[in-house]
């Protein structure tokens, strides 16, 4: 279903409307006046459509320009369908080593994170996406979705250290919380089919990965891991690298691999065609609206350039009319009439 409206983000500024007057009649009195010099020179009269077209033009333009400057907008609004028996939560790492980056002010960890992240939901179409972070606990930043809009937005505005870990040990991480997502009610009763995507630099404490997997198996969630970061990145301050941070990428590696292989993921498996495998394909239900707003300005603006292009144009080709005019060979006449 698709409805659509129109409506205004300046309405106010159609009280610009009336000036539109002023340029016609600026442009009457200044046509009487031509209007008598032609008479006094006995110049044939112009074509009274012309006129008449001028006028529009003139007007045509500024009328445009005002509802241009009223803001004008197209507010749709579509059904959003969505599955009720699927979800999928996207859990991030945030602790303090996702902010590493290879080079001071480069793109972070956490950064390629969020990019992950926000590819899932073009390829997880109609699949409700939750956000949830995680350092040595898991907390849901917002439950599953199927508005696009707002998973982006959650996922944009996630932040280091949040959730901030509960003690200072040198790793915060540890991939046992990831149990929290079977435990905790993080996915509705009515969505049997589940998947976790992970998106980590590894950099993980001691993990019981026998009993994580058997955790989320029990609740029928599949789990996909995605590894981001380098051996060569480092958290900067300034120009110069935090001496307490200290990358472990073999460490890493084997913390992913480890994770990855209690679940049953191949090594670097797509995250989505996880996902996508673990919640299969059903049928979608309209689960409320999405509205769409699309400004018209722009279409506005450019009808009033196009009529001002051609009132130019006109008046253009008047003047060269003028231009080509020959005097009849009767004596020259002052404006007042008088014979010289």
């Amino acid at each position: 279903m698709l409805a659509a409206s129109v409506s205004f983000l300046t309405p106010r500024a159609a009280l610009l409307a009336p000036l539109a007057i002023l340029p016609v009649v600026a442009f009457l009195v200044a046509a009487r006046r031509v209007e008598r010099v032609r008479t006094l020179l006995r110049l044939p009269p112009p074509s009274a459509g012309r006129g008449r077209r001028r006028i529009a033009l003139l007007a045509a333009v500024v009328l445009l320009l005002v509802v241009a400057s009223m803001q004008p907008v197209l507010r749709t609004q579509t059904s959003l369908r969505a599955r009720t028996d699927a979800q999928v939560f996207v859990v991030l790492d945030t602790s303090r080593s996702m902010a590493a980056s290879p080079s001071p002010g480069g793109p972070t960890r956490l950064d390629a994170a969020k990019r992950v992240a926000l590819s899932l939901a073009p390829r997880l179409h109609g699949v409700p996406l939750g956000v949830a972070t995680f350092t040595d606990r898991v907390l849901p930043d917002l439950f599953p979705t199927s508005d696009t809009g707002v998973f982006d937005s959650v996922v944009e505005s996630i932040g280091i250290e949040s959730p901030s870990p509960r003690d200072t040990n040198t790793v915060a991480t540890t991939f046992d919380a990831l149990t929290q997502t079977a435990t905790e009610g993080f996915f509705t009763p009515s969505a049997p089919r589940r998947a976790v995507v992970v998106v980590t630099d590894g950099e993980s404490r001691p993990f019981d990965q026998a009993t994580l997997a058997d955790t989320l198996r029990s609740r029928n969630i599949a789990l996909s891991v995605v590894r981001v970061g380098s051996a060569r990145d480092r958290v900067w301050n300034g120009d110069r690298p935090e001496a307490n941070f200290r990358p472990d990428p073999a460490a890493a590696r084997l913390n992913v691999a480890r994770l990855a292989d209690a679940v049953g993921q191949a090594p670097g498996a797509d995250p989505a065609t996880v996902a996508a495998r673990a919640v299969g394909s059903g049928p979608t239900h309209v689960v409320g609206v999405e509205p769409r707003d699309r400004s018209l300005a722009p279409i506005f603006a450019v009808l009033a350039l196009v009529g001002a292009v051609a009132l130019l144009t006109d008046l253009g080709a008047v003047a060269k009319w003028l231009h080509g005019v020959t005097f009849p060979p009767r004596g020259r006449r002052n404006i007042r009439g008088a014979t010289t």
